[in-house]
């Protein structure tokens, strides 16, 4: 039907591995074994990046997200989980309701995607240093209506708020005597 290039079937390989490790991370029981398969898809979607010349976005996604993120969710996990305690009953299957939220996504997606058609057929209208290292590092730290740091500083104060939430919830109480 159409004519594959290597690069297709390249992205088709890793667009499979990002689905199937995404669905891994909400089936699968074990808290850390979902947390193993988040990984693998970020490092997937590092892939993607590295494929469209990104290559600071790609090494930022596994930095930050496999890296930072990932093993941040694990620390919490070890430290607040007490292991061994009996778990909640849930009343409503978590399986159905994933799955109707995630066919319904896939359904309002699709509907989206299909009143423009444009959007396949586009060029993408970024200038070709808009992607390098000097580019990005000017418009994260820039106070313009480009700049990004606002959001910067937000994120740090958030990631330093749950920090310290962790920490609270993780840290043992003390039996007054």
């Amino acid at each position: 039907m159409f004519p594959l290039e290597l690069t297709d079937i390249f992205f088709y390989i890793v667009a499979s591995m990002i689905l199937v490790t995404a669905i891994f991370t909400i089936i699968v029981k074990n808290v850390l074994r979902s947390a193993i398969f988040l990984i693998f898809s970020f490092v997937a979607t590092a892939i993607f990046y590295l494929m469209l010349h990104a290559e600071f976005i790609a090494i930022a996604q596994v930095m930050v997200y496999a890296g930072g993120v990932v093993i941040f969710v694990v620390f919490t996990i070890l430290l607040t989980s007490h292991l061994g305690e009996s778990t909640l009953a849930i009343k409503i299957p978590r399986t159905f309701v994933a799955g109707l939220l995630s066919v319904s996504f896939v359904f309002v997606m699709w509907r989206f995607l299909l009143q423009d058609l444009s959007l396949s057929t586009a060029l993408p209208a970024a200038s070709a240093d808009y992607a390098s290292l000097e580019s990005i590092a000017l418009r994260l730290l820039s106070i313009e209506s480009e700049g990004f740091v606002i959001s910067f500083e937000l994120i740090s104060v958030l990631l330093l708020v749950t920090l310290i939430c962790s920490i609270t919830v993780a840290r043992k109480t003390r039996d007054k005597k």
